[in-house]
């Protein structure tokens, strides 16, 4: 049983039928989109996506879950996934957020270890799965692609590293703050999240950052507005932030 196989057995992701003509120029794109291509041309890209299945995740389902967790990357084309991972009291951390252009999953070749970890689609997702046989062959054929995989396990192992300072250094309201500033779009809004979901992103419960952002409001900060936060300062925000951290 081939790993796309082993997936869809378990419910998780539904292979893409009937590869014709558009749905190959669309594979090819989420390839030449991704920062691990750059460079390779078009012909070899389509080889390339020949032989790497293209699946879906409707919204709110789990693509993989501890335990089931495959030896391979997944290559987001659209939509957003959560990674995250559940405490035994149940709480739930989200380890990271992942978008369009971007790769997720386990490989043990890269030293990326998953294991434990549960992978959520937030919206409708496609993606393309590769096996490790896939990623060694590419790394092979292409040495930039290796060097660019290690770039990316580094990045994501800083990003752990900050997380892990964060939460043994920061209060929660400089973990909030923090978070804030990260997720806010060009008109200083944060959208879209749930005071239990920012809670999951900083490691606390949905009661602690009701109250902050409620310190926040009061002090003049943000706007809470229904599953939407406004920055109305954002540099006093971050004065706030590095005032909680002194």
């Amino acid at each position: 049983m081939n790993l796309l196989d082993r997936l869809k057995r378990r419910g998780q992701l539904s292979e893409v039928p009937n590869v014709n003509s558009r749905i190959a120029e669309l594979r090819n794109a989420l390839l030449s989109e991704n920062d691990l291509f750059r460079g390779i041309g078009e012909a070899e890209m389509s080889k390339i996506g020949e032989r790497l299945p293209m699946a879906t995740a409707d919204r709110g389902s789990l693509i993989y879950t501890p335990g089931e967790t495959p030896d391979a990357l997944f290559l987001l084309k659209s939509g957003n996934v959560r990674i995250y991972r559940l405490a035994e009291d149940g709480r739930k951390l989200v380890l990271a957020t992942v978008g369009p252009g971007t790769v997720f999953g386990e490989m043990a070749l890269l030293g990326q270890s998953m294991t434990g970890s549960f992978a959520e689609a937030i919206d409708d997702c496609t993606v393309c799965v590769m096996s490790t046989v896939d990623i060694e062959s590419l790394m092979e054929e292409h040495p930039a692609v290796a060097v660019r995989l290690v770039q990316l396990m580094s990045r994501r192992l800083r990003q752990a590293e900050d997380q892990l300072e964060q939460l043994a250094f920061s209060p929660v309201p400089a973990r909030l703050g923090k978070l804030l500033l990260t997720l806010a779009n060009d008109t200083n809004e944060v959208a879209g999240h749930s005071h239990q979901e920012l809670a999951d992103m900083i490691g606390t419960s949905r009661e602690t950052v009701s109250r902050a952002l409620v310190d926040m409001k009061a002090a003049g900060l943000v706007a809470i507005e229904r599953r939407s936060v406004r920055l109305l300062n954002p540099g006093a925000l971050k004065k706030h932030i590095q005032d909680l951290d002194a």
